[in-house]
């Protein structure tokens, strides 16, 4: 029987083009609502060196998406690394990346959606942000309503998600531009103007330490870039997602950079770290009226409800691709009339919703999802590590064959996986004992479960023979 979609049953070919892999990746690492929670961490580890962690951080983001390049170019699809690992290394190995991106994704969102709730009810009603029934209901709402333009079709997610970014960026500038300006003018007690010994480690209060800190934080703000590559099914040419997440992590990577340099010397370090929660709107109430922090604040909200759209997305076509796989329920393999893997995102919608309940129920179950949700760095950095070091297994026969394949097959996946592991060892001495128990289960939890599948649906997948890259192997057509 083929694994193969009959015609119609699929998702919606000849979807996404360049540009809304573009969108659609940076909308995943969501740089604003990232920037709000990171940046006051971030500068009491590196201080005024912040930029110059985000810049190492992203160059090591860079490395790795090179060997997603590589191994989109090989085969798109929707479960694109779950195929990659499975016919270069092990079909289990293959099923259990596809759970740790799920995971990671999961995870993810849990954190997203305990926030989103309270901080929109921060901004329209202050005096109900201790409600927990309506907090509760207004993440559900806004869950819902970025799940249901998700079923109603790609091309109408993407178009939301640009547009949505669009009035975002636009605000965020304004308070980067107006923040650089009175860095540069003003001479107020608590505003630095911006420096280039802000890209040395002099201004880092603990020298290098404090940067490798800093780099620790910004890999975890700069995650989420490879977004694009889950929608390989739905491309108009294969080689976009592989593009896309070059150019995407560049462009989030400069883009924060920017942000740090314009907005860091705003205030003392103290200041920001004592509005930690809510550090854009606080810095936008030192620059302008009230009126100007609540534009930045709704733009704060509106990253968080495009990257939870984003990560259900993501979620949804890898259990697609594992259903149609036959390696998980084949519920979550059946399309919408608008070609959408409806199962798979109410499924991706639903959890982070129940997630949220028990957060809001009592303070021990609160802080159980905290837990889970600290894992959700770890785990970007941790397959991120996986695919970098599985492309330059696949390729292995060709790395030495001249200097360009040196360079993009080992060289920099190498140095992009080293020095995520690097971050990863570094982090985890001071990260508390349940998180790490946890990450180490939901990294771990795809094997048992590979083989648990491997007994229950006897697919295919499972008996997929391990290959090798040749020289001179074409890649595979894109799906169509």
């Amino acid at each position: 029987m083929s694994n193969e979609p009959s015609a119609g049953s699929g998702l919606r070919e000849r979807s996404v083009g360049l540009r809304g892999d573009w969108i659609a990746s940076i909308t995943n690492v969501a740089p604003t609502a990232a920037t709000t929670l990171t940046m006051a961490a971030l500068i009491a580890a590196s201080g005024l060196a912040s930029p110059l962690a985000l810049l190492v951080a992203g160059a090591a983001m860079l490395c790795c998406a090179v060997a997603y390049h590589r191994l989109n170019n090989l085969q798109a699809s929707a479960a694109a690394p779950v195929k990659w690992v499975a016919r270069g290394l092990s079909p289990i190995i293959g099923f259990a990346v596809g759970i740790l991106i799920l995971m990671t994704a999961l995870t993810s969102n849990i954190g997203n959606i305990t926030l989103i709730g309270s901080t929109v009810l921060s901004l329209i009603a202050p005096s109900q942000t201790s409600n927990k029934p309506l907090t509760w209901v207004v993440a559900t709402v806004i869950c819902l309503l970025v799940v249901a333009i998700a079923v109603i079709g790609v091309k109408v997610t993407i178009r939301f998600e640009g547009w949505v970014i669009l009035v975002e960026y636009m605000i965020i500038a304004s308070l980067a531009i107006w923040g650089l300006e009175t860095e540069l003018t003003s001479h107020s007690a608590g505003i630095t103007a911006p420096s280039w010994s802000w890209f040395t480690t002099s201004h880092s209060p603990g020298g290098s330490t404090g940067l490798i800190a800093g780099v620790v934080i910004a890999t975890f703000l700069l995650g989420g870039w490879d977004s694009p590559i889950y929608l390989g099914d739905e491309q108009r040419r294969q080689r976009d997602p592989g593009r896309s997440v070059l150019i995407s992590i560049t462009f989030c990577t400069l883009w924060v950079v920017f942000l740090f340099i314009c907005l860091e010397g705003l205030a003392p370090a103290s200041a920001i770290t004592a509005n930690a929660s809510n550090v854009l709107p606080f810095l936008a109430g030192r620059l302008g009226p009230k009126g100007f922090s609540d534009l930045v604040a709704l733009a704060v909200i509106a990253s968080f409800a495009t990257t939870i759209q984003s990560q259900i997305v993501d979620g949804s076509r890898i259990m697609f691709g594992m259903s149609r796989d036959r390696t998980v329920p084949s519920r979550l393999g059946r399309v919408s009339r608008f070609r959408t893997p409806v199962a798979g995102l109410v499924v991706m919608g639903v959890i982070p919703v129940l997630a949220l309940i028990l957060y809001l129920a009592s303070s021990s179950l609160e802080k159980t999802i905290i837990y889970i949700d600290s894992t959700g760095g770890l785990l970007f950095a941790g397959y991120y590590v996986v695919i970098s070091l599985y492309s330059i297994w696949y390729y292995r026969s060709v790395l030495l064959r001249d200097v360009r394949e040196f360079v993009l097959g080992l060289l920099l996946p190498l140095v992009g996986a080293g020095t995520l592991v690097y971050v990863i060892v570094k982090v985890l001495p001071g990260t508390p004992v349940p998180v790490r128990i946890i990450a180490l289960v939901l990294f771990l939890v795809g094997i048992p479960l590979a083989y648990l599948s491997k007994a229950i649906t006897r697919s295919p997948f499972f008996a997929t023979r391990r290959e090798r890259y040749r020289e001179g192997e074409r890649p595979e057509p894109a799906r169509v």
